[in-house]
């Protein structure tokens, strides 16, 4: 079966006949391409309509033209563009043999209009007909011999091939140790698959969103994303932003390797972070500047912060306050990260877009490292002056959503939803608003129903947790909780495990990533760590701080960093320390949020450790959810529930907690009383009455 992806051409009904004969192609795996930018066409002229991949037919390019003449010039571009992908394809040596494709690669011409393509002499590879029978026809007389070395074949076409990993193994001699895994891991082939490929093709005018989990490849897909509208609209001036300033230097070697041989115009696209400042421009400094708006720097902030803010939500509120118009400075903009910003933040890009507002923000509820949920797109850009929405999705092109995770195994990706909502805590800490979320993100029910106040079972399956690494490890390698008496117990075993991994089980000290969830305590925590690892010759840096601010891993280091760094960026080997920093008594949601993040940076293997009795709990919800075959068992909390929910566990600032504190200690106290000390007779009865109505809502 030929599965078509990407938007409708322009030339639709031309596309539509030879889709129409595609659709009846069967007993062969392939894939169908509109207009997929594989290489650079900015000296040709001429754009692809669409390409054929598949098992079969080797590689298709298809033409379609409405004129009347074909012309020598069209030809010559066809032509071009054909040598093009002759050489492109040439670079991977499995796709060729005495220094010629093993494959065959044809370029054909749909030209219904036309009345001169019979008399135009063409070179083998190069076929024209105005009846998409007649193409049909052509396309079944060609024979692949050799159709399993298809994936080898999309991943060049699709430039993944140029995203292998560049540390090399050579060193590796035993075939069971982890480095031996990751040899065979980084040896093997990366394609995109549907979603992601809808995720590239499909720009629209106007706002899209894409919604995915960790892991799922968010970040690659938008700098695909990047080279893929760059390629075809060179002059248009594109931005991405993001929190994380590590992700920098990982953007721009993306949407390098994917832009083909022209390379990229960085005066057109620019990889900016979201605050900036004087230094170091980003999108809220660059906003202040075209505004004449004042801009404040962190430490600024603060004085601008109303109860619950965050601080670059201050500045941004501000700025939105302050400016007289909206002055256009951008074609298209990509926030990759948008769960850690606010409306506010989202809604001074859409203010810097030219008419069309093509704006993308892609993100994953859980890795919000705050408590709030994702607003809605009419929550965030508001409504018109007539009530109807400034933004709103009607269409799927606008809502896609990256159901499969390739860096996690299922197990361990299923028990960081399991920690991160508490789905085996008591209470359960928080839930998606949409029940139907778990269905889009690649959970099946097993048993009950997806339904509010329903009991439910949901599992992973093999398509949507399709791990290379699962079937190398077993449960206990893969992922395992690690309890110690005190820090000192912590940190020792920590560095005796990564010493063992580096001399014995053929890591790179690159391969493996501390974690700590106190981004305030982090360098304070991990000093006594880091000194054990120096003293027995293992380098080591904190991302950000010891390290470029714009690169998280450094060449033969372990890598030491707080969450805020992590994101976005993946190992093979995690340990997350003091992890019982994740389960204490408030601001549990965005405690857990941390947790999911910390232990979705990995692909391969986990270490979760901590101390004390909030440690117990997290190890009670992993045994539970191990013993239920990573499957998450629970009951629907309804929209009150929720609610509750989020109120509960919401972030607080240093005086809420105090004052909450304080009501648990007098409220105890009062308990207490009423043992048997006190007679609740001897509380005035106005009192009573008050606290009854308190206590139950009324």
């Amino acid at each position: 079966m030929i599965e078509i992806l990407g938007m409708k051409p322009r030339n639709h009904y031309l596309g539509n006949m030879i889709e129409e004969e595609i659709s009846k192609i069967e007993g062969t795996k392939g894939y169908y391409y509109r207009g997929f930018p594989v290489i650079s066409l900015s000296d040709s002229g001429i754009s692809l309509d669409g390409i054929l991949c598949s098992e079969k037919h080797g590689l298709i390019i298809f033409h379609f033209t409405e004129e009347s003449e074909i012309t020598d010039d069209y030809i010559e571009s066809i032509d071009e563009i054909h040598m093009k992908f002759i050489s492109k394809i040439s670079e991977v040596k499995s796709l060729t043999k005495n220094r010629m494709l093993n494959l065959p690669l044809n370029s054909i011409v749909f030209c219904p209009n036309s009345s001169n393509h019979e008399n135009i002499d063409f070179d083998e590879g190069l076929f024209l007909s105005d009846r998409a029978e007649v193409i049909s026809e052509f396309m079944s007389s060609i024979n692949w011999g050799d159709g399993g070395l298809l994936e080898t074949l999309l991943s060049n076409i699709q430039s993944l091939s140029k995203l292998k990993s560049k540390k090399k193994r050579f060193y590796v001699k035993k075939n069971d140790s982890k480095g031996s895994v990751l040899k065979r891991l980084d040896s093997s082939l990366a394609t995109l698959d549907s979603s992601q490929t809808t995720a590239v093709l499909v720009n629209i005018d106007g706002v899209q969103r894409i919604r995915g989990l960790a892991g799922s490849g968010k970040t690659i897909v938008l700098a695909r994303k990047i080279a893929h509208i760059h390629s075809q609209n060179p002059d248009w001036k594109i931005a991405v932003t993001f929190n994380s300033r590590s992700l920098k230097e990982q953007l721009k070697f993306l949407i390098t390797a994917f832009s083909g041989e022209d390379g990229v115009d960085w005066d057109n696209v620019e990889i900016i972070h979201a605050w900036g400042g004087t230094k170091i421009h980003g999108m809220y400094y660059k906003a202040c500047l075209l505004h004449n708006v004042p801009f404040y720097d962190f430490g600024e902030s603060k004085s601008l912060m109303e109860e619950g803010d965050t601080p670059f939500q201050a500045v941004c509120r501000n700025f939105l306050e302050a400016k007289k118009e909206d002055i256009p400075l951008y074609d298209f903009i990509l926030v990759d990260e948008a769960q850690d910003f606010s409306v506010e933040f989202l809604r001074i890009c859409y203010s810097l877009l030219k008419d069309e507002k093509r704006l993308v923000y892609a993100y994953d509820e859980l890795q919000n490292l705050g408590d709030q949920s994702m607003p809605s797109p009419e929550q965030i850009w508001g409504k018109k002056e007539d009530g109807t929405p400034v933004v709103s999705f009607t269409s799927e092109e606008q809502d896609i959503t990256l159901d499969i995770c390739y860096r996690n195994p299922g197990p361990i990706l299923t028990t960081a939803h399991a920690l991160g909502f508490g789905i085996y805590h008591t209470p359960m800490i928080q839930m998606f608003d949409f029940e139907g979320l778990w269905t889009e993100i690649g959970y099946q029910k097993i048993d009950g129903e997806l339904v509010e106040g329903k009991d439910v079972i949901l599992s992973r399956t093999q398509e949507s947790s399709p791990s290379l690494l699962s079937s190398h490890n077993s449960i206990d390698e893969m992922i395992n909780f690690n309890k110690f008496v005190n820090k000192i117990d912590q940190s020792n075993w920590i560095a005796q495990q990564i010493i063992k991994n580096i001399k014995e089980e053929e890591l790179l000290p690159s391969d493996i990533v501390v974690i700590h969830p106190d981004t305030m305590r982090m360098r304070k925590e991990v000093g006594y760590l880091r000194d054990l690892l120096f003293n027995n010759g293992i380098n080591n840096s904190i991302a950000g701080i010891t390290s470029s601010p714009d690169e998280f891993f450094s060449d033969n280091s372990v890598t030491f960093t707080s969450i805020f760094r992590a994101k976005g960026n993946e190992a093979a080997m995690v340990y997350i320390m003091d992890a019982d920093y994740c389960n204490v008594d408030y601001e549990l949601s965005k405690r857990r949020n941390i947790l999911f993040t910390a232990m979705t940076r990995t692909k391969a293997w986990l270490r979760v450790c901590g101390i004390g009795q909030f440690f117990d709990g997290l190890v009670t919800e992993f045994e539970t959810v191990r013993n239920k075959n990573f499957s998450l068992d629970f009951r629907y909390p309804t929209a009150e529930e929720r609610d509750k929910m989020k109120v509960v566990n919401r972030d607080m600032t240093v005086h809420e907690r105090k004052r909450v504190s304080a009501a648990k200690l007098n409220a105890q106290n009062l308990s207490n009383l009423l043992d048997g000390q006190v007679k609740i007779e001897d509380i005035p009865e106005d009192l009573r009455n008050a606290l009854i109505r308190k206590l139950t809502g009324g």
